[in-house]
């Protein structure tokens, strides 16, 4: 194919087949303008003292269930670990239940490697699988994959399920510590009811498309560009890449999805001096960018909180809510202070 000027429209479908990288082609967002945190709230440390070691980079928040307390997830990169948190009334604290103390060792399908786990999500709540992205194995070579565990297991080493490695799919970067940062979960049903476009089809997007996907699509970060890469996921370990995304900062550091409110949140750390974006689908009749997701809101950090090395975030459901407000944290990877783990708020409604 001959490559020549293209619009950003096209410029998804084609840049691999023109050898183009989208890090030189540099699918930029309009530029955007940075309100204060939307609580003033103090941040406040929210897990004992040096706990980790270093290294805690995602987060997520898995809400009470039945009998089942509330949980907050988190990986390390290294070691390679997941833990599982619940709150003792003042702060987050490792799980004792299931051999969760120490948190569990993370591995590839085959039982060997050492996944640079930085992001984690899961997809329905009532599941107990959870998704991890990674950006290198131990070794150092680039492996941008998200893999899948079974967090049931009593095991303290646990071998993903699945693996889907998106690293063929992605721009090539220039170090192997710029790689897979963010991983969050969007169904189908906020999706579909917002018209979100498919841009591997150029149509609205249809979720039997992709029989084997589940239920909703996989949306990724790739720290060296700020770009969201959205994925579906089959049960087979093949993928289809479904939409790139400007996330407004140079790069990303994690997502959320705040499913109460229908609104993705994106991250970056003190690089970008530790700014939020707010993105949604645009459902503006005639927009140009109508069925996509686009940058609603941007915030700096809360004033209590320093430019710290914060690669992670979670959020609270709206169930929690009290006063109108609802915890939102963040991981460390500094472990600055001693501490891994901060909490403050932002209000229960949409912000935007």
């Amino acid at each position: 194919m001959k490559c020549k000027a293209i619009s950003s429209f096209v410029l998804t479908k084609l840049f691999f087949a023109c050898g183009i990288s989208l890090l030189s082609a540099k699918l930029v967002a309009a530029a955007v303008t940075y309100s204060v945190w939307p609580s003033s709230t103090t941040v406040v440390t929210a897990d004992g003292s040096n706990q980790f070691g270093g290294n805690l980079s995602g987060l997520f928040y898995d809400p009470a269930a039945g009998t089942q307390p509330s949980v907050l997830w988190a990986v390390q990169n290294s070691p390679s670990k997941l833990y599982n948190m619940v709150w003792n009334g003042s702060t987050f604290v490792k799980n004792t239940a299931n051999n969760w103390s120490s948190g569990k060792t993370l591995r590839y399908p085959n039982g060997t490697g050492a996944p640079d786990a930085e992001g984690v999500t899961k997809a329905e709540f009532s599941s107990t699988t959870i998704y991890v992205s990674t950006e290198r194995d131990g070794s150092g070579s680039n492996r941008f994959s998200v893999l899948s565990y079974d967090s049931s297991s009593s095991a303290t080493t646990l071998n993903a399920t699945k693996e889907w490695n998106l690293t063929s799919n992605l721009p090539t970067v220039s170090s192997t510590n710029l790689g897979l940062e963010a991983i969050a979960w969007v169904p189908d049903s906020y999706l579909q009811a917002n018209g979100f476009i498919d841009e591997s089809t150029n149509q609205l997007y249809n979720p039997a498309n992709y029989p084997l996907h589940g239920t909703g699509l996989f949306f990724v970060g790739l720290e060296a560009n700020g770009q969201i890469y959205a994925y579906a996921l089959n049960s087979d370990s093949t993928y289809t890449r479904i939409a790139t995304i400007a996330s407004g900062n140079t790069k990303i550091m994690d997502l959320s999805f705040d499913r109460d409110n229908e609104t993705l949140w994106a991250y970056c750390d003190n690089n970008c001096s530790n700014r939020s974006t707010l993105l949604a689908i645009d459902t503006t009749v005639g927009s140009s960018t109508k069925g996509k997701f686009i940058i609603r809101k941007g915030y700096e950090r809360p004033s209590s909180m320093s430019n710290i090395n914060n690669e992670g975030i979670a959020i609270a459901p709206n169930s929690e809510c009290a006063s109108n407000l609802k915890q939102f944290f963040w991981a460390d990877d500094s472990e600055t202070s001693g501490h891994a783990i901060r909490r403050g708020t932002i209000p229960c409604g949409r912000l935007f």
